[in-house]
Order: structure tokens, then sequence, then C-alpha cells
């Protein structure tokens, strides 16, 4: 345990070294984080078990669970819980581990995030794969496929057989964990046998004139739609199960989550309007008997709120979403728009004060260039101020709020979001503790984006203190 004391002493040395100057420190979690044996993180657990975009790096919540910023048996909460890193590394710590609970608006996140912190009885899973393999084998399934219009842009006559009949021969399971488990398999081979150009991150058709015909990724590229005109869907699923059937045994493996003594829950949709509902099956959530969250009650909330414009993550994952019946074409719109940071708003829409000076006058210098880029930063803005609010109320006293941010631009104006967002929580009734830069790597982040977006390459962890 002694290289545990490290941490708490190095989040002191950190508060003190930003209360000098209450500037941003520049420090490296994975560095720090990799010194010890036990915090290093590759392939470990079930953190790669599906690709999801701007994955949060995993040593940023390592470190401060590593420390007595909240007891052992309080509560952890992730309002914007993608596809559950928190939840995982609060569950699989193994010295302080934590019961934690995720909100999360994309159903497809809402899977991957259950499944990768759901232990699985081995023989049961096996069982289920006997029955599943059995079925793909007779491929005498009917296909059920999306009522897209525009599927056959993205997949091949074949590959669209192919996975409609993969998904009839999942949904004929029994309801379950193992089902679930199937479905997150199922969604992870969509892309990849898709005609979506797989080095850009939201769906677009591959096109061969981007890329130089002396070059390998030429060939590469040629031979990647080539295939996918007939993928073998069934057997890069059946290889998908298999990986991650390691995986699940890797968490199932710690004593404390196969027992079930110490669990990990995605409870809601909402991150505005904080809830407890029931997971069902598939990313669903059962809203019917909720539960209000009690003030008071959560322990430590570490989180990392959409990015302003730098992230589509419904369009990102639509494909998935359609393949799995989480969404149709007209809720694909509905839920994008739901999201915060959206950038689905009208110019006929309001500029609302928030009563914050520097973000509403950054809002009317950005009005001058873009009514809907104004209306969109302004909708953010008070998006996240209810959000805050509300996590202000059910944190216990004396007790952290962290939040994981970048800064960008928009319409050329610097937006400087960890700021901005800090002194939403002062205004909530948070203190500023201290903010934390560091560098970022290869994370799945969209970092160079269009002329007026600017570049993402820090990111900022703001601990604010209740």
């Amino acid at each position: 345990m002694t290289d545990i004391i490290e941490f708490d002493n190095k989040i002191c040395e950190l508060k003190e070294q930003y209360q000098k100057n209450n500037q941003p420190i520049v420090f490296n979690f994975r560095d720090f984080c990799s010194t010890w044996k036990w915090a290093k993180r590759s392939d470990v657990f079930t953190h790669h078990l599906h690709k999801y975009p701007a994955k949060l790096i995993p040593y940023i919540p390592i470190f401060f669970l590593s420390s007595k910023m909240c007891d052992e048996k309080d509560i952890v909460l992730d309002p914007f819980a993608g596809s559950g890193t928190v939840l995982l590394e609060s569950i699989a710590h193994p010295h302080y581990k934590r019961n934690c609970i995720g909100v999360e608006i994309n159903p497809l996140a809402r899977l991957i995030a259950k499944v990768k912190t759901t232990p699985l009885d081995d023989d049961e899973l096996q069982q289920e794969k006997k029955k599943l393999f059995s079925a793909l084998k007779l491929g005498d399934a009917s296909a059920i496929i999306p009522d897209y219009k525009n599927l056959s842009m993205w997949f091949s006559t074949s590959a669209k057989n192919k996975l409609g009949r993969l998904r009839t021969c999942i949904e004929d399971l029994r309801d379950g964990d193992c089902k679930d488990f199937f479905f997150a398999c199922f969604s992870s081979v969509v892309r990849k046998v898709s005609l979506a150009d797989p080095n850009i991150p939201p769906p677009v058709v591959l096109k061969m004139r981007n890329y130089k015909k002396t070059s390998a990724k030429h060939e590469e590229m040629k031979e990647f739609l080539n295939r996918n005109k007939r993928p073998n869907v069934n057997r890069l699923f059946e290889q998908c199960v298999l990986d991650n059937e390691e995986r699940v045994k890797r968490l199932s493996a710690i004593d404390d989550v196969a027992h079930r003594k110490i669990k990990a829950r995605i409870v809601w949709d909402d991150a505005r309007n904080l809830k407890i509902g029931k997971f069902t099956s598939k990313g669903n959530i059962e809203k019917r008997g909720a539960k209000t969250i009690e003030e008071g009650i959560i322990g430590l909330i570490i989180t990392s709120p959409p990015y302003i414009t730098a992230q589509k993550y419904i369009r990102t994952t639509k494909l998935e979403l359609l393949w799995l019946g989480l969404a149709d074409p007209q809720s694909l719109g509905e839920l994008d728009k739901e999201t915060i940071g959206s950038e689905r708003v009208r110019a006929s829409d309001e500029i609302m004060p928030t009563n914050i000076k520097t973000i509403d006058e950054l809002c009317n210098k950005i009005k001058d260039v873009s009514s809907e880029r104004a209306i969109m930063v302004n909708r953010y803005f008070h998006d996240m101020a209810v959000v805050m609010a509300n996590s202000y109320k059910i944190l216990k006293k004396d007790r952290e709020m962290i939040l994981i941010v970048g800064n960008n631009k928009v319409c050329g104006y610097d937006v400087n979001t960890q700021d901005l967002l800090a002194q939403i929580g002062e205004s909530v009734g948070f203190k500023r503790e201290m903010v934390i830069k560091d560098k970022i790597r290869s994370r799945g982040m969209i970092t160079s984006r269009h002329k007026n977006g600017g570049l993402i390459e820090d990111e900022y962890i703001v601990v604010l203190k209740k």
C-alpha cells in the first residue's frame, strides 16, 4: 500500500502548487501512474471490448480513485459515462474498489459500458455461445435489416444479409447478460464490414481518390473495399467473441466483482435530470418507477463532458445504433439534438443569459459571426449549469467533482471551456481547488477540425470541491 500514499501526496502537492499562482499545472497522468505496475494500462480487463469515440484515458480516473478523496464505501458517479471507463476503473481498482453509477445519453455507449462492467458465468456463456454458433452454421435465419434508405451506400448486399441473419440469431437468445455481451460483439463488427472509410471516425463513404495511387494506404483501402463486398461476417464475429471472452474472464477473476459485492451500473440517460432507472437490455433504460438520486449521497464525481463541436458522438455511432435497432433515422436526429454540445440548433432560437459575464460576452461576439454557433455555445453552457447544479446537490459535503474538458475555438474565438465551467461551478457553490493540464495523445479524439474549430491539444482536469 506504500505506493498508494504517493497518490494522496501528489494530489496535495498539486493543490499547493495551484494555490500559489492559480494557473493550470502541467502534469502527465500516464507517466505518473505507469510507475506502478498495477496501474499500467493497455488491453487490461475489458477496456478494449469495443471502440468508442473520444474515450477517456484510464490514467486520469486511476489517479483520483487511488486517493482518499472518497471513502471505499462511497458511491462514485459519472454523469457522462460514455463507454464506461470510470465505471470500470472504479470497480476494478486493486486497492480501493467502489460502487459506481453512470448516466449516458447514447444507448450504444450504455450497452458497451454495461457489458464492460458485468462479470459473466463462464458455463452459461459457453452454453449460449454454443446455441448461437450452431444457429449461425445452419444459415437459415431470416435477416433483420434496418429500414434505412441509404443503407446500400454503407453496406454491400452480402454484408446486409449476413449482418441481418447474425442479428436474428442473437435476438433469438434468451434475454440476459450473455445476450448483451453478444450484441456488443455484433456492434463491434458493423463498421469493420461496412463501406465507410475506416480512418475517419464519423461514417464517410470510402473514396479511393482520397488515397494516392502509389501509396501503401491506397492498396490497403482497395483490399478493404474488395473484402467488404462479400465480407466474412460470421468469422469476424466469432473471433470478436473469443477475444472479448478473454477480456470478460479477466474482469470476472476479480472476486468482489464476480460475486457482485461491488457493482457498476448504468442507471439513466440524461445528466440534466439525474435519476435512477433500471437497465433492461441492449442499452435500454426502464424509466417507470425511477427514483431521484438523494441529496448528499455521492462521494466523488469524475466525468468528461462533451466537447463543444469537437466530437459527433451520435453521428459517429449511427451505423451501430441502426443495426442494433436502438435508433431509426428519425430518432437518430432527435437523439443528436438532445445531446449536450449538439450542433443541431435553429437560428431562430433565443440566446438566454447565463449570468456568467464572460460566457454572455463570448456568445454575443460569436453571434456577430454566426447566430447558430452562438446559440449552440449558449445552450451548451446552460445545459452544463443544470448538470453542475444537480451534481452539487447530490455530492457529499467537502467532496469533489472532477471535470475532464478541452478548450477550443468557435468562429475564431477562443472558448476557454475549463475556466468557464469552473466559473459555473463556483456560481452554484463549488470552490475551484485546482486545474491540471495534460497533453492529449492518441485517444480517439478529433483534434484537428474545420478552420474555425481550432486544435484541441490539451485536456484540462478541473477539480471542484463542495
